[in-house]
């Protein structure tokens, strides 16, 4: 079968659900390809939880998801109830993975653009110079094939399947320290409970929620060097203990008891070789300490690690992938086999661990098993931009992390990673788990980890460019959905301007994100969600370096030092040759300074200055766009407004070429 659509999304996942309906909405025809059964990936397989700090508005699709996951609980249990209360809290959602599956499902199947192949994987594409022209997908159930052809094409897979076929370079495992001179790159081990690894440099000036799990002393291995390892994967296997709707799953054919029994040892006990798993459990002091509690009596169980079995999924075909995540499977449920009848496991934990078994109303169809694995890290494109642990520190001389002028969303997560490999040191965790909650700062995610080098139009949202190190804090699923709008808002984008996604002119593209509430840029003191006019216009020149902190004060009256610098930034700008760095360093240089003038500008004040800084660069003739009283003092949040409109009609009107004289 053949068939031409303007987008092809590869990935039933929350990033490819997303991305489908935002284009779908911007009026496109869109095919979603979903390798399983379901919509939803992980979301709708176990996950249940939203990992993030920062619990403000960051993208329109993501909080529906949010508040329609809210709305369900409240609508079926009352908003007294018991579940509505533990769905959201601070931010963060639980929700069952039949919920999540559900509001996926409703949010694809309202828009009548959008077509869904189930359990396809894509075999083979076909290009055109730097252009995909078409894909050829594969049915897991029948071999039949499926031709289709595209104006663009999205990969939101876990896999990162479609990039790779398309030939882009794919990368997997720990860079070496040299690579970019990543602090904590390479084998490293944890010790929990030695503090931070260094004083935190902004304390006070983040609002966001705490990372219980902050505070590490860190060992590094002094060679420094990469390997193929990369974070275990497992099963978020959902349990409940509700006896009315709990089941106790059958011993696996494959059980040997011999692989658990590290974990009733206590830690100076285990080694590389009595414990080559990963479990949250701390059974030998007798307790079971279970987390990420679900609504109804339900958590999503974050055990077991089956350090190294994962090594060759991401490259595997189907046939061996299919062979990797039974052997999780089975592995999961020999531990909960385990932890409920050996002897070997203290009696009162036994007795604990009984009380939860598999859900009856999860799964129904899969032994009410979850659906996928969790692919904790995969493929990782190497496109135009590599994101590493650098772009989520803070940068010198500013106080947030590194700016970047084409940022289409932001991360929050603590640098994190799961296990990599089942080395210890004494007393440490195992090799690869940390947690540098106390010096990462929510970053700008640049639109060149989506774009491959070689082709201009294909967009990848999950598999993205960056070091391991840099994975740790894109990693969620709220930036996945986060980053498949924006790629949708920039696929439209490209088509209203007849051009590619990787051909496009990035400003441009980050006002389209900016006006439509997507967040490019992270403050504290405000919410997009209040719908302020001057929003856009403050997350816009966040990505241009007028803010060197996580305040931006749009109530703030402008002073005289601010304006010359954003005056002479603007002009910068418009010429082509603005650094957002440099712009952001020099007002946090220079306002310590005894010249820096503190006094209020008037709305005209500020208008001359930036016509004289628009002059030098030999655009003239501007009118003034923003109507306020020409002599009252100019607040920072207007002062934005007005260069943003300024700047809109000069890409409106091809302004910006310094030749024009208007």
């Amino acid at each position: 079968m053949n068939r031409k659509v303007d987008v092809v999304v590869v990935g039933g996942t929350p990033s490819g659900v997303a991305c489908a309906v935002r284009c779908s909405r911007e009026g496109l025809q869109v095919v979603l390809v979903s390798f399983t059964s379901r919509l939803g990936g992980i979301m709708s397989a176990g996950l249940g939880v939203t990992d993030n700090v920062y619990a403000g508005f960051r993208a329109p699709i993501y909080e529906t998801f949010v508040r329609r996951v809210r709305e369900y609980y409240r609508a079926v249990y009352g908003e007294e109830s018991t579940p509505y209360q533990a769905c959201y809290a601070k931010g963060k959602l639980h929700v069952e993975p039949h919920v999540a599956e559900q509001v996926f499902k409703e949010l694809v199947h309202a828009e009548p653009r959008i077509s869904t192949l189930y359990r396809y994987y894509p075999v083979s594409v076909e290009r055109s110079g730097r252009k995909l022209s078409a894909v050829t997908l594969q049915s897991f159930d029948d071999g039949s094939r499926v031709r289709l052809e595209a104006g663009a094409f999205v990969d939101a897979s876990y896999e990162g399947d479609l990039a790779a076929e398309a030939g882009e370079e794919m990368r997997t495992g720990r860079e070496g320290r040299n690579a970019y001179g990543e602090p904590h790159a390479g084998k490293l081990f944890a010790f929990p409970g030695g503090g931070p690894i260094t004083p935190d440099a902004v304390d006070g000036l983040l609002d966001l929620r705490t990372v219980s799990d902050s505070g590490q002393r860190i060992y590094a291995d002094p060679s420094g060097e990469g390997d193929d390892a990369f974070q275990a994967y497992n099963y978020r296997v959902i349990l409940t203990c509700n006896p009315d709707n709990r089941v106790y799953p059958d011993r696996p054919e494959t059980y040997d008891r011999s692989l658990y029994l590290g974990i009733v040892k206590k830690p100076e006990e285990q080694d590389a070789t009595t414990f080559p798993l990963r479990s949250h459990l701390m059974l030998s002091d007798g307790s079971w300490s279970l987390r990420s509690h679900l609504p109804n009596d339900k958590l999503t169980w974050n055990d077991p690690l089956l350090l190294g079995a994962n090594l060759e999924y991401p490259t595997a075909n189907w046939a061996r992938r299919e062979d990797i995540v039974r052997k999780h499977k089975d592995f999961a449920l020999g531990m909960l086999y385990f932890l409920q009848h050996d002897d070997a496991v203290r009696p009162e934990v036994r007795q604990e661990a009984l009380r939860w078994g598999l859900p009856k109303d999860e799964f129904a169809d899969n032994g009410h098993f979850p659906y996928e694995i969790l692919v904790r890290e995969g493929r990782r494109l190497m496109g135009r931009y590599v994101f590493t642990e650098h772009d989520a520190l803070q940068a010198s001389g500013i106080q947030r992390a590194p700016i970047h002028a084409d940022s289409v969303g932001i991360a929050d997560w603590p640098l994190s990673a799961h296990d990599c490999t089942a080395d210890r040191r004494p007393g440490s965790l195992n090799d690869g788990v940390l947690n540098l909650a106390d010096i990462t700062r929510p970053s700008q995610i640049p639109y060149r980890v989506l774009l491959p080098k070689d082709t201009d139009n294909l967009l990848v949202t999950v598999c993205l460019s960056c070091s391991h190190m840099g994975w740790g804090t894109l990693r969620l699923e709220p930036v996945f959905i986060h980053l498949g709008e924006s790629a949708a808002f920039a696929v439209s984008l490209a088509a209203e301007l007849g051009t590619t996604p990787g051909k496009l002119d990035a400003n441009r593209l980050v006002r389209k994100l900016a006006d439509n509430r997507v967040m490019v840029s992270l403050f504290q003191d405000f919410d997009l969600s209040a719908g302020q006019e001057w929003e856009p216009a403050v997350q816009f020149f966040g990505t241009k370096g007028f803010f060197d902190c996580y305040e931006a004060k749009p109530e703030a009256l402008l002073d005289w030092h601010t304006a010359r610098i954003w005056a002479k930034s603007f002009g910068h700008l418009a010429a082509g040759g603005l650094n957002p760095l440099e712009t952001a360093q020099t007002l946090a240089q220079e306002r310590s300074l005894p010249s820096a003038d503190p006094d209020p500008v008037s709305g005209n004040e500020f208008f001359q200055i930036v016509k004289y800084e628009l002059g030098k660069c030999g655009i003239v003739g501007i009118q003034r766009p923003l109507e306020t009283e020409p002599e009252e003092a100019m607040t920072k949040g207007n002062a934005c407004l007005l260069l943003y409109r300024l700047y809109g009609g000069m890409l409106n009107n091809r302004m910006t070429d310094p030749k024009r004289k208007d």
